[in-house]
């Protein structure tokens, strides 16, 4: 808008389209009548409220809102004629140039998007429109005009955008890509949000914490459509000067937390480009072809030949003097590398054990044993200004890995007297194949084992599990197969050794692992060099728990192990002694010696041993609701086979819950208990909420005070309160 005579308030004019007479949009501010001396004054933004100002200062306030009337309505022929006439039809001035507006900007509008100007008028055009950038009404121009050609961003256009509030947000991702490449404070204002939210998903976190899985594939899905992954890839585009950044971003964080999960991001953007062939930037990553090689492994959940022999060709094509082993360990890191490595060295084992004195596989250990260590030295690999490899530790391929062979050969052995756990589940005959005793519950030692000869960890295996993430790992991967065959047994051989590796694995007080109901419960720091071991443990307590959860029989079975010998019946449930009962089902059960070692110390437990509740709950729920007598609340010893009916849980079908009334008491007992001892992130606290909310809501109403329930639960009461 101008002050010169009779320049319309809308920046029209006479041609009728509400363009200037060249066509454009902005001609419409430079088109005026009775301006002898060609100057124009603009009235917008501060200049133009001054101008105004000034008019009504010069003379009477009326006779100045007539000239100015006068000298800025529509610049039309006849105009005072049409004024006159619209004014008769009961149109006021605002709304007519309101009208003649609205008109005029959906003309510009069309204008804009209908033609691609040369670069030489597209930069000549963004120069008249640019004062459009700070009217709200019409900023909205310049910026269209800005998407016809993003890659010519004038540096005064981009400092006006940047210098008025709210303008940049309003940009197109388009537009904010090409004032990223020239500001990287603002690409990462944009880009960290994202990345946060990556990492702090809880549902993608829990996700790479499954060792393995049958469900990986749909999960690598999952993740690549996640939407912050989404929304990174898009402002990423083709442009590589943006994605080098955004993997600066990435290992800055790493860098920072050490937490493995930016290992994965590093891994999902290299393949989003692959997948969106964005070839500019798959042929400048250098580690797109690992990669590329590594996810069809973790896809697939197996690495095959073909596989692992491309990985090689890849290492091999690299110079050693100039290798990237940073960045390709950051990729190593992602718990879905180390854990399908993992999976693959465990596989050698296996081939190795029936001929483990002849067998010439051992120097297959070697190549997945690097990997690994690559992998688990990201950190200060990435600190390093020339990064070096790292040694495999000797002890663990040629100590280790040794020691456990003669145990895959005797749970072969275990599995071949004992016969297929999946046959046995068909016959109805889980007792046999798992060796339960009449109480349903897993015995002392499995005589079968015993016979073996002495089958223990030696000192200098629990030695090297102490000191070594990867001897972990791999036997993380043999224990949770354990599982799936039944075989608690050969779990309640390592697990103890297994607790003693996590607290020397964590660099934890003795202290932190001893609380009263008193004490905090905040979730203790572990020291930045040892967080990927905190989040291994983390990741084999969860994939314990999903994996007790996935084979029938095994949560009631070790129930039925907790509650075994608890002389309940006698004394009734009021009169039992709770530490007296945790302390019996932890010297019973090692697993359950394991869950509350961790618990104490690691958010990620607690949470693992109430899912573990629910799951023990669940069953009993359905064994009450469905079982002979089962609506009584009586010590009923004999709750066996006859006791279960068609329409129990898929858990109870396979071994019952032998006293329901002491297992719901131990239910009871382990919740409160964890409640007012167990470790809590409190940026975790409202997924732990929902957990214990769940618990309490499939507890069976038989339980009667020993329900968990806000009035029952001293302790738990405080998560079922959020």
């Amino acid at each position: 808008m101008s002050s010169s005579s009779n320049s319309s308030s809308s920046g029209g004019n006479g041609n009728g389209n509400g363009n200037g007479s060249d066509g454009s949009p902005a001609a419409a501010d430079t088109n005026h009548r009775d301006n002898p001396h060609g100057q124009k004054h603009y009235l917008i933004m501060d200049a133009g409220k001054e101008r105004i100002k000034r008019m009504m200062s010069m003379g009477k306030p009326n006779q100045a809102i007539h000239d100015f009337s006068a000298q800025n309505g529509l610049d039309i022929p006849a105009a005072d004629a049409i004024y006159g006439l619209l004014h008769s039809l009961g149109h006021t001035k605002w709304g007519i140039h309101e009208s003649v507006l609205r008109a005029t900007l959906l003309s510009a509008e069309a204008h804009i998007q209908k033609k691609t100007l040369p670069p030489e008028q597209h930069i000549a055009l963004l120069s008249q429109m640019k004062h459009y950038l700070a009217v709200p009404r019409l900023q909205h121009l310049p910026l269209m005009l800005l998407e016809r050609h993003p890659g010519l961003v004038p540096d005064d256009i981009c400092e006006a955008i940047l210098q008025t509030p709210g303008l940049y947000q309003k940009c197109s991702v388009a537009v904010k890509r090409e004032l990223w490449r020239r500001d990287y404070n603002l690409f990462a204002g944009y880009m960290m949000p994202l990345i946060e939210n990556y990492a702090k998903n809880e549902e993608l976190l829990d996700m790479s914490r499954e060792i393995f899985s049958t469900n990986v594939k749909s999960y690598s899905r999952r993740r690549r459509v996640y939407p912050a992954l989404t929304q990174i890839s898009s402002a990423i585009d083709a442009d590589l000067k943006l994605y080098m950044q955004t993997l600066g971003m990435v290992r800055h964080r790493f860098l920072e937390t050490n937490n493995p999960v930016f290992g994965t991001l590093r891994l999902d953007l290299a393949m989003s480009m692959h997948e969106n062939d964005v070839s500019e930037i798959t042929r400048n990553d250098v580690c797109h072809k690992l990669a590329w090689s590594l996810d069809a492994c973790i896809m697939k959940q197996i690495m095959d030949d073909r596989r692992v022999l491309e990985l090689q060709k890849y290492f091999d094509g690299i110079d050693p003097d100039n290798a990237p082993y940073g960045e390709i360990a950051l990729i190593l890191s992602s718990p879905y590398s180390r854990h399908i490595l993992a999976q693959y060295i465990f596989s050698i084992l296996k081939d190795i054990a029936p001929n483990a004195q002849v067998s010439t596989r051992y120097t297959d250990l070697t190549w997945p044993s690097l990997m690994s260590i690559i992998g688990l030295s990201a950190h200060t690999l990435l600190s390093q200004e020339r990064p070096k490899i790292p040694k495999v530790d000797r002890s663990v391929t040629r100590v280790f890995f040794r020691s456990i062979i003669p145990f895959i050969l005797a749970s072969d052995k275990h599995d071949h007297k004992l016969g297929s756990y999946q046959l046995h589940l068909q016959k109805g005959s889980v007792g046999k194949k798992a060796q339960l005793n009449h109480a349903g519950a897993f015995p002392d030692s499995d005589s079968l084992y015993s016979k073996m000869g002495n089958l223990q960890p030696s000192s200098e295996d629990i030695s090297i599990l102490s000191s070594s993430e990867l001897a972990r790992q791999v036997l993380h991967v043999f224990l949770l197969k354990r599982i799936a065959e039944f075989d608690m047994a050969m779990l309640n051989i390592w697990l103890p050794a297994v607790s003693e590796a996590f607290k020397a694995s964590l660099g934890l007080p003795d202290t932190a692992y001893v609380r009263t109901a008193a004490d905090d419960t905040h979730q203790p720091d572990v020291a930045l060099e040892l967080r990927q071991n905190a989040f291994e443990c983390d990741a084999f307590m969860l994939s314990l728990v999903l994996h007790i959860k996935e084979t029938k029989g095994v949560a009631a079975a070790i129930v039925n192990s907790a509650i075994q010998g608890l002389d309940l019946a006698g004394q009734g449930i009021k009169g039992a002694n709770t530490d007296g009962v945790i302390s019996h089902a932890i010297e019973a059960v090692p697993l359950l010696g394991l869950f509350d070692q961790l618990a104490h110390v690691r958010h990620c437990a607690h949470e693992q041993v109430i899912s573990f509740l629910i799951e023990c709950t669940s069953i009993l729920s359905t064994e009450y609701s469905t079982a002979n007598g089962g609506g009584s609340n009586n010590n009923n010893n004999g709750g066996g086979a006859s006791d279960a009916v068609e329409g129990l849980g898929s858990q109870s079908q396979t071994v019952p819950i032998h006293n329901k009334e002491s297992a719901v008491y131990f239910v009871f007992v382990l919740a409160e208990h964890a409640a007012a001892k167990y470790a809590v992130d409190p940026e975790q606290l409202d997924k732990l909420g929902r957990l214990y909310h769940k618990l309490a809501a499939v507890s069976p109403p038989q339980a009667f005070e020993y329900r968990i329930s806000s009035t029952n639960c001293l302790h738990s009461s405080k998560f079922l309160k959020k």
